[in-house]
């Protein structure tokens, strides 16, 4: 009987599956140590900047709103800032739209954290994608694809 019954069993490079989740894992790893120097982990990084690209253009941010664009659940994100609030890096205050509802707002130290992070992350995602060279674009057109295509 066979026991190894992948696809792949006899060439590994193969699945591409097992190349994203290695490709995924180098990236992440860059990630994770340089926000590490700023004492943010990944997902307040993608929190703080989902509610940075979101308050561009609405003064009000929820905690939905910020769920649906980072792509973390609602309760994952409620704890994440929580934890953020903790140490002065968001404010949660009620609507003046709905006073049942909370708004998140970045603090001036949270802005400038953020401020800070931002190039710090582009800079690795320039650098690891980079080696695409011209295939960048379509890499990232391919990724959207993806995403779009799977979405529940």
């Amino acid at each position: 009987m066979d026991k190894f019954v992948s696809n792949f069993k006899e060439n590994d490079a193969a699945s591409i599956g097992l190349s994203f989740i290695k490709a995924y894992n180098l990236w992440h790893k860059a990630i994770k140590e340089k926000l590490k120097t700023l004492n943010l982990t990944h997902p307040q990084f993608v929190v703080l900047a989902s509610l940075g690209y979101l308050s561009q253009n609405s003064e009000e941010v929820n905690q939905v709103a910020i769920s649906k664009q980072s792509d973390i659940d609602v309760m994952t994100v409620s704890t994440i800032i929580k934890n953020l609030e903790k140490v002065n890096l968001v404010l949660r205050q009620h609507s003046k739209k709905d006073t049942r509802a909370k708004v998140v707002k970045l603090t001036e130290t949270g802005q400038e954290l953020l401020n800070k992070a931002l190039p710090l992350v582009e800079e690795i995602d320039t650098n690891f994608f980079g080696v695409l060279r011209s295939e960048t674009e379509i890499f990232n057109s391919l990724l959207f694809t993806l995403i779009e295509e799977n979405l529940d």
